[in-house]
């Protein structure tokens, strides 16, 4: 849910109101109108607005008096402004046999238009809020309607606009109430006559028995078809795109939620934005992963990575599967590559032979030693032939590896047991390889002296995750 600042900040942003603007607000005293009335005052000094009030009494209502001493009190108040015109609202609907409701809403904004030209003011501001925006596409929806029609009232059209549309109901009360300011109360909004009365007084507490949050459901509908009519067939292509990626991987997440991912992922003209890399949490253990080649669902591996860690020795003629994903063996001579290697289908591997300096180095020191596996730390270095020392992250990055990929990637390691040596790691997977190892080709071991030891790597050549790009 948006926060109340968030809303002002919007309004801001949308450019609704503009610097200079002379708005004449349909003020009726109650609370929206009032409410309305703060908003707009609070950015007057920023936006050099010029603002005024126009009350329109239908003459509707037998307790009129006192809503016009209110709105005069109001105006007095707050050095504001007050316009009051009278309408005869029976006798118009009589002569045009149309309905009260219909009838003073016509009427109304007619004056509402001719006061704005006799003005010359810029614009009309109405105190219409997110539960009026809600009663509207019920309404049409309940009479029936298009599409279209269930875009609910318009943010802006010709010279109108509704600053608070975004606001709920209880929220304009909230504030009034803060700040102790009192409103006019229109007791003919209780009864259940008018359709609309009847949506939110008989209608909305059955909605909220099932769903206490379900105006702002609603909502977030109105405001996905209005962004759908505004957007270009290509965006909404890659949205529909976008959404059935989500539903192919059991994904259940709100309409919002699809939204602002979507905004996130994609520029204004449809395409993946290249920002490097984001996570999104989807709920049920799963993360919405975007890096250099696209994005992809994955199970939320990453928070459990600390139990997951794993440290293994590698010991001659034994393979050992890696996270599921890669394979190292060792051996110790050619006899037994040729006896205990078992190829895979799935894998691509990568075959290393120690250098000759390597052995050397191993015979010089005659220190008690291991290869290990294990997961990458902070600091990692690796010794590259011609080009010296290079940090594993820095590497990592270069090759665009993501950064929920990086904890996984097995470094292959030898280390002394008496610590009076330096550990060195021979492999980052089969990324980058140190001057210690050689690549050499499949066909090419058939070449190799009978005593050489051989590394090799294997990767898995498709993925578990589904990926999209």
């Amino acid at each position: 849910m948006i926060s109340f600042k968030e809303k002002i900040k919007d309004l801001e942003k949308n450019g609704l109101i503009k610097k200079r603007d002379k708005i004449l607000i349909a003020f009726s005293g109650g609370p929206d109108s009032v409410f309305l009335f703060y908003l707009l005052n609070s950015l007057k000094k920023k936006y050099e607005l010029k603002i005024s009030l126009l009350y329109v009494n239908h003459n509707l209502r037998d307790d009129v008096e006192n809503d016009l001493k209110f709105v005069k009190d109001f105006s007095k108040k707050n050095d504001v402004e007050i316009f009051i015109e009278n309408l005869d609202v029976l006798s118009y609907c009589k002569i045009s046999k149309k309905s009260i409701e219909l009838g003073a809403r016509e009427l109304r904004y007619k004056i509402l238009n001719k006061k704005l030209k006799e003005l010359k003011f810029d614009k009309i501001a109405t105190g219409h809020n997110l539960d009026d925006n809600v009663e509207t596409l019920i309404f049409r929806l309940l009479r029936g309607t298009s599409i279209r029609g269930l875009k609910g009232i318009p943010r802006e059209r010709e010279n109108i606009v509704r600053p608070i549309l975004q606001f709920e109901k209880r929220e304009i009360l909230s504030y009034l109430e803060k700040i102790k300011q009192d409103y006019i109360v229109d007791y003919t909004n209780n009864e259940s006559d008018y359709s609309r009365n009847y949506i939110r007084n008989e209608i909305f507490p059955m909605f909220f028995k099932i769903n206490k949050n379900f105006k702002n459901k609603v909502n977030d509908l109105i405001l996905e078809i209005n962004h759908r009519e505004n957007s270009s067939s290509k965006i909404n292509e890659k949205k529909d795109n976008f959404v059935k990626f989500l539903n192919k991987n059991n994904v259940e997440i709100s309409r919002k939620k699809i939204n602002q991912i979507f905004n996130s992922l994609f520029d204004s003209d449809g395409d993946l934005k290249n920002d490097g890399e984001k996570e999104f949490y989807l709920g049920k253990n799963k993360v919405l992963k975007k890096d250099y080649d696209g994005y992809k669902v994955i199970e939320n591996h990453k928070k459990n990575l600390e139990k997951q860690k794993k440290f293994e020795i590698i010991k001659k003629n034994q393979s050992i599967e890696w996270y599921n994903s890669e394979t190292i063996d060792f051996f110790e001579n050619m006899l037994d590559f040729n006896n205990f290697f078992d190829e895979k289908k799935n894998f691509k591997y990568s075959f290393l032979v120690f250098e000759d300096e390597f052995e050397n180095y191993l015979t010089l020191n005659g220190k008690k030693s291991n290869l290990i596996i294990r997961n990458r730390e902070n600091g990692d270095k690796i010794y590259l032939k011609n080009l010296g020392p290079k940090k594993i992250k820095k590497i990592l990055i270069d090759e665009k590896i993501s950064k929920s990929a990086r904890d996984f990637i097995p470094i292959i390691e030898l280390v002394f047991e008496d610590k009076m040596e330096e550990n060195i790691i021979l492999a980052v997977s089969d990324i980058k390889f140190s001057k210690f190892l050689k690549k050499i080709y499949k066909n090419d071991i058939k070449n190799l002296k009978s005593n050489n030891k051989l590394l090799v790597i294997g990767r898995k050549k498709w993925q578990t995750e589904i990926r999209m790009t």
